[in-house]
């Protein structure tokens, strides 16, 4: 259970930062507005200090002066410093009235403002953050009443809590809406104790988004500041909030140490207010620990609490709590009875993340209870709302596809019209001549011939053309069968078998043992799906624009032991040796992508057509103007038939030496892309003795 803290803006009332001023006349206090203001400021100091009884003393007294003197004002704060006090002792229905009554007798009071901000703020605390987001959204309304000394404070505090508001309802993309902008605020009130909330709350966000470092980043900053100023409601908040932060860290003894100091700051400020969240999140810990017996108690504590103050999501996360510790003790009936208490609090919050969770912790238990009934209704149910959600998604993606056909439509009129309109231009064109012609008669006949021989000519050029690009249309279609039917079988097997393999890690069939066995099989697996996909991109490129080549001085060193370091773990698994004795300073002139290309597919050739025991080897050999590579294998070598269609342009491909499969595009590509390097590559094989394949290339300098 995350602990909030929100900006209750008790210093910006009192209007000006005045000190308490105590005059004396005959041994009497001087009841004046200065005095009652100073008071006032000093419940604000009391509050954050965590001397709550002390606060409300000084409160009753502020408020019965400011009833004799007729202080108006010194009414309306008392009255917000009492539900700030309440607050902070979490008696939050009283904080309510208090509140509800202050707005209904100052309505035009330029603090309506706090009253809206604290208002709304009870009720996040209640767990309706629905209805808090309402009312701090009212109170933004009424922001321009402020004086603007207090307006950035004011603008960063309400902000800041809605934010919280908006994390709690697992929209988390608003809340950092709403922080970025509290920050901007609050960045120029220059205030230690605000600057210090600021950045509690920063760091709990960071929280529930499962980045616990910039978490500690920024709740560490919180907490010096806190300990700096003595600010004891600050340092209890941050030490809860960075021990839950230790916890998921798997920092087990710093978040007890901190936890423990949290516990002893609450009985500090709040000896009357029971300590609900540190006994729940210790209840947290201690399950994780696999303390249960300690952990079932201290939920049950905070449940027990929860329960006495009203406090809803408390008593939502510590039946959650309790229902987790039963799952893990595989007490699945009790788990259950807990869970169901779980969701009729996160049903009765219209929480959809809450419902979610519980959902399927639900089906979950039912499952392992046998209970299949229910199991299958709340995965039905959790399912159901996944598709909603989804639902909503799919709506927005197909309104931006409509809108784009709509204007691919509209082009597409657009260029029909224009055509139409060009070709009523050239008939227009052909009627003047045949005119003009008309009047000739001898010269009409001369150049109807002429034109009609002419338009001969055109139309046989234009089916000569045509017959070309039919063809070249074939083979395209041909070749996108092919690149389809490899995505659909050479790389959607090894992804559903990884899908399949994460299923059974989800539903812990398998065992850690058999995981680890799995894991090489899988990284093989994966590094063959990335050969074959960096093959069908660059083909596809290729095929669809042309892959400009930038001619560089590339270290060919570099590229080959990057090649050797990618495909050393297949060709570990298959038990081939790879050596490289490339001259660490030799340079060629290419282009770095391609000529990584190129070697990738010559040597995961080699270990593709090599069995276990074989070796290869790749040295260079240069001369005054060009860099031979050369990767020579031990493997099966390469037919005599086959060896016109190894660089051939229409796709081809052999299984290797374990059934592997590839593209038929790989070395055709390399071919393609070591020529406009101005290179060249061939290859010498004999059957069953091995291949070297030699890459010549253009040297960048003389070494």
């Amino acid at each position: 259970m995350p602990l909030k803290v929100y900006l209750f803006l008790s210093l910006l009332l009192i209007g000006a930062t005045v000190q308490p001023v105590l005059a004396f006349q005959n041994d009497q206090v001087v009841k004046d507005s200065v005095y009652v203001r100073g008071l006032l400021n000093k419940v604000e100091t009391d509050i954050l200090e965590g001397n709550l009884m002390l606060a409300r003393q000084k409160t009753q007294l502020a408020d019965s002066l400011s009833d004799e003197i007729g202080f108006r004002d010194g009414k309306v704060i008392a009255m917000l410093r009492n539900a700030d006090i309440l607050i902070t002792e979490r008696n939050l229905d009283s904080a309510i009235v208090v509140l509800n009554n202050a707005i209904r007798l100052y309505p035009e009071s330029k603090r309506i403002v706090n009253f809206y901000n604290l208002l709304a703020a009870a009720y996040s605390n209640k767990g309706e953050e629905a209805r808090a987001i309402e009312i701090y959204e009212q109170a933004l309304k009424y922001i321009s009443r402020m004086d603007s000394v207090h307006y950035d404070r004011t603008n960063a505090a309400v902000r800041q809590n809605m934010a919280n508001a908006y994390v709690d309802l697992g929209q988390t993309t608003k809340a950092f809406e709403y922080y970025v902008d509290a920050v901007r605020f609050a960045e120029m009130t220059r205030d230690t104790a605000f600057w210090a909330t600021t950045l509690n709350n920063i760091g709990n966000a960071y929280n529930g988004e499962n980045n616990y470092e910039r978490a500690a980043f920024y709740l560490e900053k919180a907490m010096f500041l806190a300990e700096q100023k003595n600010l004891k409601n600050e340092l209890y908040r941050t030490s809860l909030n960075l021990a839950n932060t230790r916890t998921e860290q798997e920092r087990f003894d710093e978040a007890l140490s901190l936890y423990n100091q949290a516990l002893e700051l609450n009985n500090q400020i709040r000896p009357d207010s029971p300590p609900v969240i540190v006994m729940y999140n210790l209840g947290r810990l201690n399950g994780r620990l696999g303390n249960y017996e300690k952990a079932e108690s201290q939920f049950k504590e905070s449940l027990s609490y929860s329960e006495q103050m009203g406090i809803i999501q408390g008593a939502y996360y510590n039946n959650f709590g309790l229902g987790n510790l039963f799952y893990e003790m595989e007490r699945y009936e009790e788990a259950i009875q807990y869970y169901e208490a779980a969701r009729q609090i996160a049903e009765r919050l219209e929480a959809t993340p809450l419902i979610q969770d519980i959902r399927q912790k639900l089906y979950e238990a039912n499952r392992e209870a046998n209970r299949y009934e229910g199991a299958l209704q709340y995965l039905e149910l959790y399912k159901e709302l996944s598709d909603s959600l989804s639902s909503m998604e799919t709506t927005q993606a197909l309104a931006e596809l409509e809108n784009q056909l709509e204007l691919d439509r509209q082009n597409e009129v657009n260029r029909l019209l224009q055509d139409k309109q060009a070709q009523q231009e050239r008939q227009l064109h052909i009627q003047y001549i045949l005119i003009v012609v008309g009047a000739v008669v001898i010269l009409l006949i001369v150049v109807l011939l002429f034109m009609m021989r002419k338009t001969a000519r055109e139309r046989e050029e234009i089916n000569r053309k045509l017959e070309v690009q039919k063809e070249e249309l074939i083979e395209a279609n041909k070749a996108k069968d092919k690149l389809f039917a490899i995505i659909a079988h050479d790389l959607r097997t090894p992804m559903t078998s990884m899908q399949g393999l994460l299923h059974l890690i989800k539903d812990n069939v398998i065992s850690k043992d058999e995981l680890a066995q799995l894991i090489p099989e899988l990284e093989v697996s994966i590094q063959k799906n990335v050969n074959v996909m960096e093959d069908l991109l660059a083909w596809a490129k290729e095929q669809l624009s042309g892959v400009n080549m930038e001619i560089n001085p590339v270290n060919i060193h570099d590229v080959v032991e990057e090649i050797v370091s990618s495909q050393a773990f297949i060709a570990t698994k298959k038990g081939v040796d790879v050596k490289q004795y490339v001259s660490k300073s030799e340079e060629v002139l290419a282009d770095h992508n391609a000529l990584q290309l190129v070697v990738r597919n010559v040597i995961s050739n080699s270990i593709k057509f090599t069995n276990k025991g074989d070796k290869i080897e790749i040295k260079t050999e240069p001369n005054s103007h060009f860099t031979k590579l050369i990767i020579k294998d031990t493997g099966i070598g390469i037919p005599a038939e086959a060896a016109d269609k190894i660089f051939a342009t229409k796709a081809w491909t052999r299984e290797g030496t374990n059934k592997e499969k590839g593209t038929g595009f790989g070395l055709s590509l390399s071919k393609e892309f070591v020529e406009r390097m101005n290179g060249r590559i061939w290859f010498e094989s004999t059957e069953g003795e091995g291949s070297t394949f030699f890459i010549e290339l253009p040297k960048a300098s003389s070494n």
